[in-house]
């Protein structure tokens, strides 16, 4: 018996050979031996003979899923989300073959529920998270991929001594492993509860990663993250563990409090609120944590639940409707970022049509656990209808190409896996020794512990991401500034299971940097920067406050720049003499002789932004006729280069123009201290000017001959200035 779907693209088999062990997925229903039996929520007709293969849709590999009851009404989607990632409604591991033939993979059907398959490299063994009751913790098992050779790979093995969490202990009695993936080196990875921590939000035990060879040995954490750290995957480029971790403090900057932070919103500075879960990446040891993707100019378009990383950088995520996805998160739908930090794309593309609700009323499509497969696509749950009801689909990168692969009736078929060998990532050599705390920090003398410490290095502060990277600005140049180290110590006891300390309060050097040693390790932190009176520093983004907790690894060391969303993926220079060279440019005060109208005017030369329409990155004057542009600063700067970036042209829009010469003045205090001749084309990819390092405190650009027109008139243009500059001490 089959229910072959009208569109030919997928088939589900409902008729499924059981052994005589109860179902995983009702069992409390027993069944005789050599039973044939309908997955219980599947059962529409009398028992039929088993079918024979079927049709396979078109170009799809053999893959592993799951098949899931779905969650009681007006509860998260199992495996999902905070509340949803270890909620039991009953489920089988299952295997759709390249022939379209749907079957158990275990047909001892020993578990209550079963969730989030990873096939190992060379195709051979799928691991998996299993409940063997309703009631039990998850734990993590591996399989060979044709359902021999089950073992168990984690257990109740935790040994700790909880009695400093006093009647909080009990609150940890239990916990949980899953989500796991295949490393490299054939060890795997997986999100565990088993670190005793309580989250910021609903008194929520924390998960963290950790790392376990495949025969149950070796068992490590390499993370700490204070709310949640879960879904590890791995790029397939780098062979670094990319992870969801939840993104938010209750801890906001103040000018009123003594602290210096507070939990009161009319208290805090004003800027935005984080609280959603990103995407990030870390070595297999834990160590150079960075964002992994997303769109950093946007906060809401960094959320990237359930990540997955395609052969080209591509980042896709999940993103949700509420973006901490609790105590829900609502509408759920998949966002690809190209490369992995650009605006997103929906998966699948937006369609003309959508279909309706039973009833009436438009319905609400759904998506959620994308997998990046060998050939490019993405497979993920769908759910086009809204009516809860996901089957398995593909689509092509670009969001096109949409097609079913299976829908079971009456479950959620969840975390497609490629049952396939691929081509393994390169493999990290683990270069740090074990983390060294069993139970978080819950006593101001460990933060002072001069052994369990890392280095914190940052470069320049000051720094900014190259032109068109979707990065904000860092914060501007300022002189006197210092920066504040906190720390969050466990209280399992209260709501939110943390109280925090400022652990110190340091200089930042004339030129941006920060080096400051002996810092926690391990431990939950954010840094706050703050001028000489104490007030918190503001961007164009809002303060230099970091809105989410970091914690550095032990033995470690701290090697970035930049103080701003995103500053973990700016390219870092190989020494600190280079790494004071920065793009000055926004923070400088720019001013124009006109301004075209409709246009951004003189600040969208040094906004970082050269490719796309004229009229938003540029700076477009009324005239093509003795326009000059300056920047200036309120103190000199070292001036190493320049490079100056001529708009696109774009037919459609009447733009041809070409920026053949132009004239270049440095001045100090008025006085012009350099001048340079440019007498060749300007580049839309930038043309670049040395400037020796010569002292100023403003650079005008004069284009002084120019052909063509823009917006179909005779003007003068400049995408963008970078004015590569150090601060002098």
């Amino acid at each position: 018996m089959a229910r072959q779907y009208a569109d030919g693209l997928a088939v589900a088999q409902t008729c499924i050979l059981v052994s005589d062990r109860p179902s995983g997925l009702l069992p409390s229903t027993m069944l005789q031996p050599r039973t044939l039996f309908l997955l219980p929520a599947l059962l529409t007709l009398a028992i039929a003979p088993a079918p024979g293969p079927i049709p396979a849709a078109r170009g799809v590999p053999a893959l592993v899923f799951v098949s899931r009851h779905p969650a009681p009404q007006g509860t998260a989607v199992p495996g999902f989300g905070p509340e949803g990632r270890t909620l039991a409604t009953g489920g089988r591991l299952m295997v759709r073959r390249a022939n379209g033939r749907i079957e158990p993979l275990i047909r001892e059907s020993r578990f209550f529920d079963v969730s989030d398959p990873s096939v190992s490299w060379d195709g051979k063994r799928v691991a998996f998270a299993a409940t063997t009751s309703r009631d039990s913790a998850w734990r993590i098992f591996v399989v060979n991929a044709d359902g021999s050779g089950l073992r168990q790979v984690t257990r109740e093995d935790r040994v700790l001594d909880l009695s400093p969490f006093g009647r909080a202990a009990e609150r940890f009695r239990r916990y949980d492993d899953f989500d796991p993936c295949w490393l490299p080196d054939g060890r795997l990875c997986f999100a565990s509860t088993r670190y005793p921590q309580i989250a910021e939000v609903g008194g929520l035990l924390v998960s963290n990663l950790f790392v376990v060879n495949a025969d149950g040995s070796g068992l490590n954490r390499i993370t700490s993250d204070r709310n949640g750290a879960e879904e590890p995957t791995i790029d397939p480029r780098t062979g670094r563990v990319v992870y969801a971790r939840w993104w938010f403090s209750r801890f906001r900057p103040s000018e009123v409090d003594p602290s210096g932070i507070t939990t009161v919103s009319s208290r805090a500075v004003p800027g935005d609120s984080v609280n959603l879960w990103q995407a990030v990446s870390i070595t297999p040891d834990g160590d150079r944590i960075q964002l992994a993707g997303g769109n950093p100019r946007v906060r809401a378009e960094t959320a990237a639940y359930q990540p997955a990383l395609l052969g080209d950088g591509t980042l896709v995520g999940v993103s949700a409707e509420h973006p901490a996805m609790y105590p829900e998160g609502g509408g759920l739908g998949l966002l690809a970022f190209p490369r992995g930090f650009s605006a997103p794309r929906r998966l699948p593309a937006p369609s003309t049509t959508r279909p309706s609700r039973q009833g009436g009323g438009p319905a609400r499509p759904s998506g959620c656990a994308p997998a990046a497969f060998p050939d490019g696509r993405v497979f993920f749950s769908y759910d086009p209808a809204g009516s809860g009801d996901f089957g398995i689909y593909c689509v092509d990168p670009s969001g096109r190409g949409l097609r079913r692969v299976l829908d079971l009736p009456h479950t959620l078929e969840l975390d497609a896996a490629p049952l396939t060998a691929r081509r393994r990532p390169p493999i990290i050599e683990p270069s740090l020794m074990d983390l060294p705390h069993a139970l978080p920090a819950s006593r101001v003398a460990e933060l002072y512990d001069r052994v369990k410490t890392f280095r914190f290095d940052c470069l320049n502060v000051f720094a900014n991401a190259p032109v068109d990277m979707p990065l904000p600005n860092a914060p501007p140049i300022a002189h006197g500034l210092r920066i504040r180290f906190y720390a969050a110590l466990a209280r399992p006891g209260s709501s939110s299971g943390d109280t925090v300390v400022l652990v110190r309060e340091s200089r930042v050097r004339t030129s941006g940097a920060v080096f400051e040693d002996d810092l926690p390790a391990d431990v939950p932190m954010f840094e706050q920067l703050v001028d000489s009176a104490g007030r918190v520093i503001r961007s164009v983004s809002g303060p230099a406050h970091v809105p989410g907790f970091n914690a550095g690894r032990f033995g470690s060391g701290t090697k970035c720049v930049g103080c701003h969303i995103g500053h973990s993926v700016i390219p870092v220079a190989a020494s600190g003499y280079e790494g004071r060279r920065f793009n000055a440019s926004p923070s400088a005060e720019a001013w124009a002789t006109s301004v075209a109208e409709g246009t951004p005017g003189a600040a969208a030369a040094i906004d970082r932004r050269a490719k796309g329409p004229s009229r938003e990155v540029a700076w477009i004057a009324r005239t093509a006729q003795d326009e000059r542009l300056r920047l200036s600063w309120r103190s000199p700067i070292a001036v190493d280069s320049l490079v100056l970036y001529a708009i696109s042209p774009l037919q459609a829009e009447g733009t041809d123009l070409r920026v053949e010469e132009c004239e270049i003045s440095l001045l100090r205090e008025s006085r012009e201290v350099g001048h340079h001749v440019l007498r060749r084309p300007l580049s839309p990819s930038g043309t670049r000017v040395a400037c020796g390092g010569v002292r100023a405190d403003a650079v005008e650009v004069r284009p002084t001959r120019v052909t063509g027109r823009v917006h179909h008139r005779a003007a003068v243009a400049l995408a963008e200035i970078e004015t590569i500059a150090r601060i002098i001490d």
